[in-house]
């Protein structure tokens, strides 16, 4: 009983108020109405959690399902950059093509439908130009006109995408003066060709003073004359004009073409004891686009005018200062050979030839100084020597044919000849060269040959057709 009732007896001190029975130091009473509290807002806040965790799911369910029923729409891919192509040029019209021959001067008219940029190039006794962009409709147009002992070729032809203009002149330096006018809505190119004479204006090649043979007729067995008549001096024959290329540049306000020293295909005799033709050096295409310096035009007038001491001074002090200068090594060159002055020039010519040894024109204005020094063998070799090949410069190996004569490699100089020959067999003067050649060599046949056919070049003057009909007649042909 005892043990019960002291658990009633403890029952009834765990039931009464805090405050009347002490607590020990560490322990407290237990507030159970704030418990109760904390309990219910834990409570509240996992269910506020809960609540918004499950909306969050019906919101991303429901958004779902409405996909899934009215269909996804397609999302369109990025769009590639489109690289917008230029505009296609069209090119330049050439509506018409008007030549007038006038008492004194030739002009041939270019009507173009609008305005455009060419580029003139000068070259031995032709000028051609070069029109980029530029259509011609139809055929190629040419003519040809002969007054006072000139003539003059024109040719107006599509090449690729550009047309090309070729004035071609013979007995003369060609003079030509281009100009590019506006003409209401249209454009105009004028070249204008002056057709008078004035050889106290042009830069003469210097005459060779040798003799002239008379021609008999002689046994076919027997040598050809050594020269045919007028022989001793350079003339006029059609050069082969090849066309240029250049770069397409802005031209400059037309001017009248430059006059240059004449040369072209020629026919030279030395020392009297053998003759040939020859086509004279061509010179480089060069672009005159810019003035030139007044230094060096007043040069190329006093040499027009034949005051040579003068223009070899310019010359001379414009090297000094340009050294490196081609243009002016050429004409400086030129100079000394119209002026007779061979010293200066061999002793000079040959120190630019070797810091330029790629100038064929360099080179061959060497070898006619060496020529008309009685040098055939160093003429020779210094053809010989980087000599370009015959499709690119057929007038160099002309000379070298022709220097081939002199040195008496008649063998080497018709192998050149016919080299020359196949590939265009129209030039006289080639058909000369070889029948020359093929006469020394003891092959009458064939020298009678290219005889006939030099006379169907029109372009060889009176005294050269007396002369190879006096060899036909010796030879025994018509």
């Amino acid at each position: 009983m005892s043990l019960v009732n002291d658990m009633l007896r403890d029952l009834e001190k765990r039931r009464a108020a805090p405050g009347d029975s002490p607590l020990a130091d560490d322990l407290y009473a237990v507030d159970e109405a704030a418990a109760a509290r904390r309990d219910r807002s834990l409570r509240l806040r996992r269910g506020l959690l809960w609540f918004a965790a499950v909306m969050l799911g019906a919101f991303l369910i429901g958004n779902l399902l409405g996909r899934v029923v009215k269909g996804v729409p397609a999302i369109p891919p990025p769009r590639e950059a489109q690289v917008q192509e230029p505009a296609a040029v069209t090119p330049v019209q050439l509506l018409e093509v008007l030549p007038q021959h006038q008492p004194r001067r030739f002009v041939l008219q270019l009507l173009l439908d609008r305005t455009l940029s060419y580029q003139r190039l000068d070259e031995s006794g032709a000028v051609s130009l070069v029109l980029p962009g530029t259509l011609l409709p139809g055929e190629p147009r040419h003519g040809r006109l002969q007054q006072q002992g000139r003539s003059l070729s024109w040719r107006v032809e599509q090449q690729g995408d550009a047309v090309h203009v070729l004035l071609v002149g013979l007995g003369g330096e060609l003079q030509v003066e281009d100009r590019l006018e506006a003409l209401g809505t249209r454009w105009q190119l004028w070249l204008q060709v002056d057709l008078q004479r004035n050889d106290e204006e042009r830069v003469q090649e210097t005459p060779l003073d040798l003799p002239v043979a008379e021609v008999v007729a002689e046994p076919a067995s027997e040598s050809p004359p050594d020269v045919p008549p007028g022989f001793g001096q350079v003339r006029e024959e059609p050069a082969p004009i090849a066309w240029p290329q250049p770069p397409a540049t802005q031209r400059a306000p037309a001017r009248p073409a430059p006059a240059k020293a004449a040369r072209g295909s020629s026919a030279v005799c030395l020392h009297g004891d053998s003759c040939w033709p020859v086509s004279s050096p061509q010179a480089a295409p060069q672009v005159h686009i810019q003035g030139l310096p007044d230094p060096l035009q007043r040069a190329r007038e006093a040499l027009a005018a034949q005051r040579y001491a003068e223009a070899i001074s310019e010359l001379q002090a414009l090297h000094q200062r340009q050294p490196g200068d081609r243009h002016v090594t050429r004409w400086l060159a030129r100079a000394y050979l119209a002026a007779g002055q061979l010293e200066p020039l061999l002793a000079w010519l040959p120190g630019q030839l070797q810091a330029q040894p790629g100038d064929t024109e360099l080179r061959l204005l060497l070898a006619r100084a060496q020529l008309q020094q009685g040098q055939p063998a160093v003429a020779l070799a210094t053809l010989q020597e980087q000599a370009p090949s015959l499709d690119s410069d057929p007038a160099y190996h002309a000379v070298l044919a022709a220097a081939q004569q002199q040195a008496g490699q008649w063998a080497q100089s018709a192998a050149t000849y016919q080299a020359l020959l196949a590939r265009r067999g129209s030039q006289g003067a080639w058909h000369l060269g070889l029948a020359l050649a093929m006469e020394r060599l003891q092959q009458a046949e064939q020298a009678r040959l290219h005889y006939q056919r030099a006379l169907q070049d029109s372009a060889l003057e009176p005294a050269t057709r007396d002369y190879i009909a006096a060899r036909l007649r010796a030879l025994g042909g018509q």
